[in-house]
């Protein structure tokens, strides 16, 4: 499998990061508990991409989560009061990155619990975690939600009916097959369908919280990607698969990076159309479409 130049496509946990009310008020009081009009665990909410990034409470009323919907609202918790205070107290560079800190903890949150409402790895399924602070942000309250997704960005929500709690749970009907290329974006489709890339496993960097360098991440997620796409074909280590190559989906930015776990969607993609799945055919012919 040939080294090249990863097809990039970035998942990033949506939400609060772009949203920050900023207050002033050394050693203030504040909050326990989410301020009333607060949307709880269990909100269900018709809302795309974009309206994630907002506060919450989000435009438009709750739903019935029995309905279709597009957002499930899992867990509501709040980040440290200490780094509160410290943004209260802070000045100039302090400001933003005490915000990037909170923001931290509120995504890091938010993934720890994921997997627990989902009953499995998130990464592995058509789903996007999000991240949204609770009005007012001062005060530190965030909301931690699930949305189904159609393909590896993450970039557009696709409404279902029911709870996704325990979705993940033994054979998932939301775990990722194959993806097609859409103009520039790539859409899950089932590997019996026509297809240009196949997931083949998750590569975590490690240590944990590792700092962000932008060509360390790509090498090592090239490298990972290879490796764990190498298994998922039936192949040693140091084999090769001329007629593939890596690709990932996973936090390739700085303010992707930041409260992220270090994961990245492996896939396997082909120049050409597939017509069937290409896990465990070692160095047999791809089928092409």
């Amino acid at each position: 499998m040939k080294r090249v130049a990863l097809i990039v496509v970035v998942v990033a946990l949506l939400g609060g990061g772009v949203y920050w009310m900023y207050e002033r008020g050394q050693g203030r009081d504040i909050p326990s508990s989410p301020p009333a009009g607060a949307p709880k665990a269990g909100t269900c909410y018709k809302v795309d991409a974009d309206g994630v990034k907002a506060a919450l409470p989000w435009v438009g009323d709750p739903v019935d989560c029995a309905g279709a919907h597009t957002v499930e609202l899992f867990y509501v918790g709040q980040v440290g009061k200490d780094l509160l205070h410290r943004l209260d107290d802070a000045k100039g560079d302090d400001v933003k990155i005490t915000q990037a800190l909170l923001y931290a903890q509120a995504r890091r949150a938010c993934l720890v619990q994921g997997p627990l409402f989902l009953a499995g790895g998130w990464h592995e399924a058509r789903v996007q975690i999000v991240a949204s602070w609770v009005k007012p942000a001062t005060d530190g309250f965030f909301g931690c939600g699930v949305a189904e997704v159609t393909g590896p960005t993450g970039d557009q929500f696709a409404a279902h009916e029911g709870t996704l709690k325990g979705a993940l749970a033994q054979d998932s009907p939301l775990a990722i097959a194959c993806v097609q290329r859409s103009g520039d974006l790539l859409r899950y489709v089932g590997c019996s369908e026509t297809h240009d890339g196949e997931y083949s496993g998750v590569y975590t960097i490690t240590p944990p919280e590792a700092p962000f360098d932008e060509a360390a991440v790509k090498s090592a997620t090239a490298k990972g990607c290879t490796t764990v796409g190498l298994k998922y074909l039936g192949l040693p280590e140091n084999g090769s698969r001329e007629d593939l190559a890596p690709g990932s989906a996973g936090p390739k930015t700085a303010s992707d990076w930041l409260g992220s776990d270090q994961a990245f969607a492996c896939y396997l993609m082909s120049p050409k159309p597939l017509k069937a799945t290409v896990r465990g055919i070692g160095s047999a012919p791809l089928p092409l479409a």
